[in-house]
């Protein structure tokens, strides 16, 4: 990272060496110009002088006008020529600095997957091996320790089941041979289910609210579906703190299905709204951020509805926490 910041400190500096170069070019140029110019003027009148003894002014003079018109002619070409390529470096330098700054988000990107990513790796893959050396040394253990071992085993390869997914779909998503499928989906049903999944295997404990209109249905892939409404509930869980409170409502307005996901959490800043949907991105840093995610989830979440014909919105919720709203075309 430092030698990145040197070398954009040395091309700034090099950017500006340029400038100041090539206005000192000019202006060069342009003196240059003007003592060429009065050199020829001062031989000029001599010459007249010399021809013209009936006293006419040497200022009213033909020859002095062309000499004049030629020096403009001059000034205009330096100038223009000069703001010209001007114009170009100008141009070219911030196409170099819109590169950089590029350059710069995709390293910051793939930094934050990677920390994020052997983060999510690491915690399932040792805890299980804790529990497996645990029962292998004791094999006499209690069956209620032994049963919470394999327990939290199992939600710990649900977790990574999960992460793998959830990048395979990533994947997928970016191959422009991707599609989805085409099927009539009770959205109800579905968001019915996952709420109920998510009850039974997360760890986190929430306080839930439901109002789910029922029979509501969309053409699209189930397993997309699924896919959406798990992460944007997870999401929710992870930002609420321990006394989570998530607020899920699914409703037909103007021949749409509406569901809202509300929880109330710390809340995204304004100036994070826009940002979270890209990919790996997330709000924080990931250096310090003690919440578990790949920055995957959101990413996911609006390319896929984007394949149903569908939109995601994010907005706060009132007095805290934030609201992510899902909008997709429903049928008879």
């Amino acid at each position: 990272m430092i030698k990145g910041h040197r070398s954009i400190v040395i091309f700034y500096l090099l950017v500006g060496y340029i400038f100041i170069a090539f206005l000192w070019w000019m202006l060069l140029l342009y003196n240059m110009s003007n003592e060429s110019f009065s050199e020829k003027r001062d031989l000029l009148q001599l010459n007249f002088s010399y021809k013209n003894a009936s006293g006419m002014s040497f200022e009213k003079s033909d020859d002095l006008k062309l000499l004049d018109e030629e020096r403009k002619a001059k000034t205009y070409m330096i100038f223009g020529e000069g703001s010209f390529f001007l114009i170009v470096l100008l141009v070219m330098t911030w196409m170099m600095h819109s590169s950089l700054r590029r350059e710069a988000s995709v390293a910051q990107q793939q930094k934050n997957f990677l920390l994020s990513i052997s983060h999510e790796l690491r915690s399932p893959i040792a805890a299980s091996k804790v529990a497996l050396q645990t029962m292998e040394k004791y094999r006499e253990l209690p069956d209620e320790k032994r049963v919470r071992l394999i327990h939290n085993s199992l939600h710990d390869m649900e977790r990574l089941h999960g992460l793998v997914e959830n990048l395979l779909l990533a994947a997928k998503i970016e191959d422009h041979n991707f599609s989805i499928g085409h099927e009539s989906c009770d959205l109800s049903e579905i968001v019915l289910q996952v709420i109920q999944k998510l009850k039974e295997t997360s760890e986190l404990k929430f306080d839930l609210t439901m109002t789910i209109e029922p029979g509501l249905m969309v053409i699209g892939d189930r397993s997309g579906l699924v896919s959406v409404i798990t992460n944007l509930v997870e999401n929710a869980l992870k930002y609420s703190g321990k006394q989570a409170k998530i607020d899920v409502t699914l409703c037909a307005e103007n021949g749409s299905a509406v569901l809202r996901i509300a929880d109330n959490g710390l809340g995204i800043p304004d100036a994070e709204k826009k940002k979270i949907f890209r990919k790996f991105y997330r709000v924080g840093n990931e250096e310090t951020r003690k919440t578990k995610g790949t920055g995957l989830g959101l990413y996911i979440v609006q390319r896929i509805l984007a394949m149903h014909r569908g939109q995601v919105s994010v907005q706060d919720n009132n007095p805290k926490g934030t609201i992510f709203k899902v909008t997709l075309p429903i049928i008879n």
